[in-house]
């Protein structure tokens, strides 16, 4: 096999098993809570669980017991997970304001007697494009306006998804961490309801809603596993909402006998796995552009309770440059028979471009056993988006469209 393009760091967890006083309760993850969200999205006419494919060629050809893909670029049309967070978020934060009694039920928002009262209501939001669309498409559903801030080098495809949807979207002279103290700003100054999954003292409650929603993916994905269980699963992280709801999910429902995570950064923009090789107490954000082909992994700062949450039980880190993510599309898009093709953007691409690394790798040897990866392992991945950038999408394939990936 041709060596891998491009490069990987990763960090191991090593106190991610061990009992600490300071590890941060997850109840809000329980089965209950998974439950009651759960029924609100199934109360949504569009809901359907997204697919869950196995790679079976692929798993063999590298030694696994078995590789799986939830393949969220058939979710809601929107074509990436985000609007799970974002269904819920905003119609539990609005149900608050209406004083709507439980339990929580998507059809109540859709009365002709509550338009005229949701549509004085602006959604705000910062997004590198799918949790944009995401707010964008449930302001139209509900009746409310919609303003979402971008960070600059945004393309146009994502600013058309938010404005398809009558979605207001503002690209800024700046990075996403700087869109977020924009929208957050706006929504105060503006009287607006800020819908975001990063979280600060003072702002806790909505991205707390937002991590709640994703666990209705982490539910899908394992009741479409059983009876087979995952022994790992990696996912990538950007604020770290996504990847530490899931974390949060498998502390609850497995406890230390859960599957192993590893969190899959953006090199450029890999706050988690700097922070933690440089001992784990405290955060260092990534500064600048923040260049990258991983639009949605472009953060450079954490969301509070993500970094509570992985810093003490995630079990690894990896900060994979751009050429693996665009490595894992490729392979997604051009299987070795008879897997099935999936379409994958870069975000959600680089979970197993991270994992071809591990395995295919000389240098990765040491990480493999350091996270127990065997012939025996059965590895879980989300392809948490679609082609939200079609042209690109369309570009890279054409130029790889002869390449054979499996040589």
């Amino acid at each position: 096999m041709k060596p891998l393009p491009g490069r990987m760091k990763w960090f191991t967890n090593s106190r991610a098993r061990e009992t600490s006083a300071n590890a941060p309760d997850t109840p809000w993850a329980s089965p209950e809570a998974v439950a009651r969200v759960g029924r609100f999205h199934r109360s949504m006419p569009v809901y359907q669980p997204t697919p869950l494919v196995s790679l079976n060629t692929l798993a063999r050809r590298m030694g696994l017991g078995g590789i799986w893909v939830k393949d969220e670029s058939q979710r809601f049309g929107l074509k990436a997970f985000k609007a799970l967070g974002a269904s819920y978020a905003v119609c539990a934060t609005l149900a608050a304001r209406l004083e709507m009694p439980p339990p929580l039920n998507f059809m109540d928002f859709i009365r002709p007697d509550l338009h005229p009262r949701l549509s004085a209501y602006t959604l705000v939001a910062a997004s590198d494009g799918n949790h944009g669309a995401a707010v964008a498409w449930m302001a139209a559903r509900l009746g409310c306006s919609c303003r979402v801030f971008l960070p600059g080098g945004t393309t146009i495809g994502r600013l058309e998804a938010i404005r398809d949807f009558g979605g207001d979207a503002v690209v800024i002279d700046g990075n996403y961490d700087d869109a977020v103290r924009k929208a957050a700003r706006d929504a105060h100054d503006r009287g607006g309801i800020l819908v975001q999954d990063t979280a600060w003292e003072g702002y806790t409650d909505i991205p707390r809603r937002v991590m709640q929603g994703y666990l209705t993916l982490f539910d899908e994905a394992l009741a479409q596993m059983a009876p087979v269980m995952p022994t790992h699963i990696f996912v990538p992280c950007g604020v770290g909402a996504l990847a530490a709801s899931l974390q949060a999910y498998l502390v609850e429902r497995f406890g230390r006998d859960r599957p192993v995570l590893v969190a899959v950064e953006a090199a450029a923009a890999d706050c988690y796995y700097r922070s933690m090789v440089a001992g784990g107490r405290r955060i260092i954000p990534v500064e600048g552009k923040l260049a990258t082909c991983m639009a949605g992994l472009a953060c450079g700062e954490p969301t509070q309770p993500g970094w509570t949450i992985l810093r003490h039980y995630a079990d690894g880190f990896a900060s994979c440059d751009d050429a693996l993510a665009r490595h894992g599309m490729l392979r997604l898009a051009f299987p070795l028979p008879p897997d099935p093709p999936i379409e994958s953007g870069e975000c959600g691409a680089v979970a197993l471009g991270c994992l071809c690394y591990l395995m295919e790798s000389e240098d990765a040897r040491d990480w493999q056993k350091q996270i127990g990866l065997q012939a025996a392992s059965r590895i879980l991945l989300f392809s948490t988006e679609g082609a939200t950038d079609p042209a690109s999408y369309r570009k890279l394939l054409h130029q790889a469209a002869d390449i054979p990936l499996g040589a």
